[in-house]
């Protein structure tokens, strides 16, 4: 229930902003995300903003301690299971009975994290959320076979990573970005697409203001590309994630 409070008091504050942020965008001649960002930061400064972006991103749960997110404890993800699609639930078990008892095959990780899609998806006029349905529709055809924009985004496959538990890992990100990468430590290429729409998705957040041409090149294009890579297939690849063991502390990290 926190979770959800969480997630629809950033939504509402979103769509506020949403009618004079794209005026202003308009106004200032298209404007980009990160020219926005810019001046928001120096009207509120940095420190204003990073938290702007850290509510947007941040999802309540079992792991925000008894004391609320200034808690001591590891942030975790909200385990509700209302965001999984029936298709995301059963390819996700037919991975784990594929590797029975793997620590490192149970659970799913958002790159991208979900919350940030539905405070995103307030800034959007409805042409531009049925462009996101008409573009990544045939790429991710599981996914969007939910008419919920938010629902599918959520579980667009070229998202997921399969990994431990939060509480085993020693880098969890909680509800921040958490990129795929190479056993070399780099960034996969697909994740690198993830990671450019999330930046701007952040930072649109931010700013409550998104442009057409930013929202075709800087969401859409890295979206449609990392859909591209992944396939049409759910396919939750556990191979896609490498993690290394830290003896010292029996918790697993990436590279």
């Amino acid at each position: 229930m926190h979770a959800q409070a969480s997630s629809e008091t950033e939504y509402a504050l979103a769509r506020s902003r949403r009618g004079t942020g794209r005026g202003a965008a308009s106004a200032g001649g298209g404007a980009s995300a990160d020219g926005a960002m810019l001046a928001l930061q120096g009207t509120t400064g940095n420190a204003a903003v990073t938290a702007m972006i850290q509510r947007s991103r941040h999802e309540h749960g079992d792991g925000c301690g008894p004391t609320g997110c200034g808690g001591s404890e590891v942030v975790q993800r909200a385990k509700a299971k209302d965001w999984k699609l029936g298709s995301t639930s059963t390819e996700l078990a037919s991975v784990k009975a594929g590797h029975p008892g793997d620590p490192l095959v149970d659970t799913l990780h958002h790159i991208i994290p979900k919350s940030l899609f539905q405070p995103f998806l307030a800034l959007l006029d409805s042409a531009q959320v049925q462009q996101i349905t008409t573009d990544l529709a045939p790429l991710a055809p599981a996914a969007f076979a939910s008419p919920n924009v938010d629902k599918a985004l959520k579980n667009v496959p070229a998202n997921f990573r399969v990994g431990p538990r939060p509480e085993d890992r020693s880098d969890d990100p909680g509800s921040g970005l958490d990129v795929n990468t190479t056993a070399s430590g780099n960034t996969t290429p697909r994740s690198a697409q993830l990671e450019n729409a999330h930046n701007y998705m952040a930072a649109a957040i931010a700013a409550g203001t998104v442009t057409q041409a930013d929202f075709d090149t800087l969401f859409l294009a890295p979206m449609i590309d990392a859909c591209t890579q992944h396939g049409t297939a759910i396919d939750i690849d556990p191979a896609r994630a490498t993690w290394v063991s830290d003896p010292a502390t029996a918790k697993y990290h990436k590279p």
